[in-house]
């Protein structure tokens, strides 16, 4: 069993976001309609066979960009100034 809670609920109540894990298992985050993290308790992260944690980059995380990529790419480019004024 699980529980969805929004990004701004889970930064404003980390420690009744902390409970529920521990009392659930899971805790899936939501930002905007989107689920962009899951919180495991240890017992349940622990539970899960070691190939699955093994290849959950490779197979998993690597193939969706959790933002579009346009915003990805916007985030990363610094913008230089063309020249430096010189007094």
């Amino acid at each position: 069993m699980s529980k969805r809670i929004s990004a701004s609920d889970a930064k404003n109540n980390f420690g009744g976001l902390l409970d529920d894990v521990a009392a659930l298992g899971r805790v899936d985050i939501v930002k905007h309609g989107r689920l962009v993290a899951v919180v495991l308790s240890a017992r349940t992260f622990n539970s899960l066979p070691a190939a699955a944690v093994a290849g959950a980059h490779d197979d998993q995380w690597g193939k969706k960009h959790m933002i579009p990529p346009e915003l990805a790419r916007a985030a990363r480019v610094l913008k230089y100034p063309n020249a430096f004024d010189e007094e």
